[in-house]
């Protein structure tokens, strides 16, 4: 998703609020499973976290708590949601360093990493930046590290047209709380920017830049955590 697309979207913040709220994208089941993740591999040790897409780090933010972090940098193409960002992450007791920038340039400036998260940001790539993606990330984690990926995912043998169409038909079936104008937006937001792959193409990407995945988490069929570590 390009600048103009992601403030755009900014602009339906309070939409995406509601989704978040109502529990519509599985956020509280990928977010105990990325508590869980982070808690079985570092426990009380201090990490370092960047986080990619970071938005205004609502649904990232509390999953840290009760964690030692070393340090935490944050970075979007929205100023507007990092002002936001700047204050759900207040509590942190490390330094927070927030960056407007976009995943890929973030990912090749940054330092090495025990933490490269990403949620719901990785699917506006398309399918070779993706594998960029995973060379980058493969390169920044410290041995031990984790990339913690909460994304959209297609069906194995679904295109991608099949999977706009599908996807929007169960969003106004289930996202109930959203009036026609509100689904509307989300629907005409994911056609022109999502481009989601099957969890078995993210997988081989992920295995050729030399990742292993070591836990798969899917909640539901389309939203999924793929928790992967150096190999």
């Amino acid at each position: 998703m390009n600048e103009p697309a992601a403030i755009r979207f900014f602009h339906v913040w309070d939409t995406y609020a509601k989704v978040v709220a109502s529990n519509y994208m599985f956020h509280q089941e990928l977010g105990a499973a990325v508590k869980a993740a982070l808690r079985e591999r570092f426990g009380d040790r201090p990490f370092s976290v960047l986080d990619l897409g970071c938005g205004d780090a609502a649904t990232f933010a509390p999953l840290l708590e009760g964690f030692t972090l070393e340090s935490y940098t944050g970075a979007d193409l929205c100023q507007e949601a990092l002002d936001l960002a700047a204050r759900n992450l207040g509590y942190l007791s490390c330094p927070v360093e927030l960056k407007q920038a976009d995943m890929l340039g973030e990912l090749a400036a940054s330092g090495p990493q025990d933490i490269i998260y990403t949620s719901f940001a990785l699917h506006h790539l398309p399918t070779p930046l993706k594998a960029e993606f995973f060379k980058a990330a493969a390169q920044k984690l410290n041995p031990g590290g984790l990339l913690l990926l909460v994304d959209v995912v297609r069906e194995e043998d679904e295109s991608l047209a099949e999977y706009h169409s599908a996807y929007c038909d169960w969003l106004r079936g289930h996202m109930v709380e959203l009036d026609s104008g509100e689904q509307d937006a989300i629907c005409e937001h994911l056609v022109n920017n999502d481009l989601p792959e099957p969890c078995s193409l993210l997988r081989a990407q992920a295995q050729a830049a030399g990742l292993q995945r070591i836990s798969l988490a899917i909640p539901h069929r389309r939203h999924s955590l793929s928790v992967f570590t150096p190999a």
